[in-house]
């Protein structure tokens, strides 16, 4: 996966909202492949969220119909 997440900075969610991003993380279960995911607080609501890094990644179509990754960049 060439994209990269930025830990301290602000993201913007396809669905409204604003998210910090604190780590990156990584499975720990010796079972599975050793994934990893993104850890994020919510800004509106204060609630420590974790996603796939794949899924944090992956494109979506936002409201205005463009297809982009789920979350962006905070400019």
């Amino acid at each position: 996966m060439k994209e990269l997440v930025f830990l301290g900075r602000i993201y913007d969610h396809h669905k409204g909202g604003k998210y910090l991003v604190l780590h990156i993380a990584e499975e720990s279960t010796n079972a599975r492949i050793r994934e990893k995911g993104v850890v994020y607080v919510s800004l509106t609501y204060g609630t420590i969220k974790y996603r796939k890094l794949e899924e944090f990644l992956e494109e979506v179509v936002w409201p205005d119909r463009i297809r982009r990754p789920r979350f962006v960049l905070e400019q």
